[in-house]
């Protein structure tokens, strides 16, 4: 993901490239298989973006980000982070804000466009 304030999408140079690389691996080599389902992929993603909190419980804390760039962020896809609330070091910001996570990808959510990540990470 992107850190401008316009564009809240991935940083979508990187993650195309490593998603390719990734999906060309699944594929393996002679495969004339175009496309890879998201939920097929269990690797660890590093993911730049505008974040904002939606949901807290003792347990856990839920974050979500637009994917790309689309003109209504809250109806395009997203990626859902979801983090052991006992490790946040401090208080989450009211609103967006900028953050980087490590995690690994969980689920692709194809009906509601969410790609489910379970963080390892989240840098400020």
């Amino acid at each position: 993901m992107t850190d401008g304030e316009n564009n809240a999408g991935m940083d979508l140079d990187s993650f195309h490239a490593a998603l390719s690389n990734g999906l060309s691996a699944l594929r393996g080599p002679g495969s004339s298989q175009q496309t890879v389902r998201l939920r097929d992929i269990e690797d660890f993603v590093l993911i730049r973006g505008r974040f904002r909190k939606v949901g807290e419980s003792p347990e856990s804390t839920v974050f979500l980000a637009p994917y790309g760039d689309p003109a209504d962020p809250a109806a395009g896809p997203r990626v859902r982070v979801t983090c052991a609330t006992e490790g946040l070091r401090s208080e989450v910001p009211q609103g967006t804000f900028s953050a980087r996570c490590l995690g690994k990808v969980q689920d692709w959510n194809a009906e509601d466009a969410v790609l489910e990540v379970q963080a390892m990470a989240i840098f400020r």
